[in-house]
């Protein structure tokens, strides 16, 4: 006589369950990605940007900027420059404001700034 075989079945998903599913593996990738990274930094003594694979800003004055790691020049105008990062969004502000060059590595940026601020990526926000 044959055995039967017992088909485990698995409760049916909704679509936002998976997508919260999704979203905290990623979040969990994210840490321990963060926290290996932070591991080698420590170990190798070498600065964070390098591993870490996050922004690096160098500023002279308020007239030139350079952002090295970036992902690319989201908005522009001569008063507002948004450029993609890793972690987030930068929002520069200021007059005259011109981009000097972009490359796949740096991006440099000339003007009068008055304000620099950094924002966070969603966690719920696929990453590129």
């Amino acid at each position: 006589m044959a055995r039967k075989r017992h088909v485990r079945r698995r409760g049916v998903q909704s679509q936002e369950d998976a997508r919260e599913a999704r979203l905290e593996q990623r979040r969990l990738r994210l840490r321990r990605r963060e926290r290996f990274g932070q591991g080698v930094t420590d170990l190798l003594e070498v600065p964070g940007d390098l591993v870490l694979n996050v922004p690096r800003v160098t500023i002279v004055g308020n007239l030139q900027m350079v952002i090295e790691n970036h992902r690319g020049l989201i908005e522009y105008s001569p008063e507002f420059i948004r450029v993609g990062t890793s972690t987030g969004q930068m929002t520069i502000a200021g007059t005259d404001l011109a981009v000097g060059s972009v490359f796949a590595d740096d991006l440099s940026v000339m003007g009068r700034f008055t304000r620099i601020t950094f924002e966070e990526m969603p966690e719920d926000e696929e990453a590129p």
